[in-house]
This record gives C-alpha cells, sequence and structure tokens, in this order.
C-alpha cells in the first residue's frame, strides 16, 4: 500500500474519532440551552419508592444535598408547598459523578435546593420502573414538578453550579408560565 493511502486512512480515522468523542461528550446538555421544552401535564404521579443515595459517599465531609426517597419526597414537597427537583442517576454514569462533585456541591445551589425545593434521587439500576415511568433515556436526568407532583420540565445531561441555579430560579418563580428559558437568562 502507498504511503500517501496509508496518511489518508490514518487522518480519516482520526478525523472521525474525534467526532465521535465531540458529539458523545456534548450530547446531554441541550434541553434548557434549545427551544424544546417538555409539556405541562396535571396527571399525578404514580406512588413508587425510589433511591434516595445518588452516590454522595462523602457526606462527612463536605455538605451535600438533603435527598428523599419517591414516594416520601413527593409527600413532603406537597405538605411544604415546595417544588420537586427530581434527578435520575446510576453508580456507573460519568456525568453523574460529576455532577456530585461539581455541581451537588455547590454552595449557592445547595442553599437554593434547601430553601426552595425538595430533592429526590432515583438510581435507575435499582428502580427500573420508575425509570421506564419518567421515560429516562440517558442519565443523568433531571425533572423539575410543582408541589402537586405536575411536571414541568426536563433536563438531560450534566449542567454545572451556575447554569442549574439558573434553572432552578426560572422554576420557582414560575417563570416558565411567563417567558422562554432564554428570555428569563437574558432579563
Amino acid at each position: 500500500m502507498k504511503k500517501e493511502n496509508i496518511l489518508v486512512i490514518g487522518l480519516v480515522a482520526i478525523a472521525l474519532a474525534g467526532l465521535f468523542w465531540f458529539f458523545n461528550a456534548n450530547s446531554g446538555q441541550k434541553n434548557f440551552s434549545g427551544n424544546k421544552q417538555v409539556a405541562q401535564t396535571q396527571e399525578p404521579l404514580a406512588s413508587v419508592t425510589g433511591n434516595a443515595d445518588p452516590g454522595n459517599g462523602n457526606a462527612g465531609q463536605n455538605k451535600t444535598i438533603d435527598w428523599k426517597d419517591y414516594t416520601p419526597g413527593l409527600a413532603q414537597a406537597k405538605t411544604q408547598d415546595k417544588n420537586v427537583f427530581l434527578y435520575f442517576y446510576a453508580q456507573w454514569c460519568t456525568y453523574c459523578t460529576q455532577l456530585k462533585k461539581t455541581t451537588f456541591l455547590d454552595e449557592k445551589v445547595l442553599a437554593y435546593l434547601e430553601k426552595n425545593f425538595v430533592s429526590i434521587s432515583v438510581d435507575t439500576d435499582q428502580n427500573h420502573t420508575l425509570s421506564q415511568s419518567w421515560q429516562v433515556k440517558g442519565l443523568p436526568t433531571m425533572w423539575f414538578l410543582t408541589p402537586d407532583g405536575s411536571r414541568i420540565s426536563s433536563l438531560p445531561g450534566y449542567v454545572d453550579g451556575s447554569q442549574l441555579l439558573q434553572i432552578l430560579r426560572y422554576i420557582h418563580t414560575q417563570s416558565y408560565d411567563k417567558m422562554s428559558f432564554q428570555d428569563f437568562v437574558k432579563s
């Protein structure tokens, strides 16, 4: 085989590997930054138990989110009239681990969640039924709900602390009823 052919094959392989890496690394970061928003539903959620440990094994080292199980968390949100932050994860998920080590340790995010939301975590490996009922297709997936359990919107993939804080404010202030997320960010 000629040297030129080998060089061309090598360059094509490198380009394809780069494209594969680029699209896989950025595949889960689109919902709130794009125009697609999940429609609200008024159906009450099924009563299923989740798993309240999203892998935060460092509870003694840093302050962490006070995760609740699914059914008790929904009941608490209704009683306290707080929105729900519903987080689907798995132990093997790279972006879930990144969220745990960065975004979920951000002091502003922690304070805002504690004051304004009931945080519920669900391990998709331990609760397939609940994951399927929420149509979780990739991890991590975060849902935002009203105090009565109605769906507001979902957020797939990794976000940093400042992005999540903006989204939490958008949800808590019920700005989703008045404007798009892009308009909210601009204002």
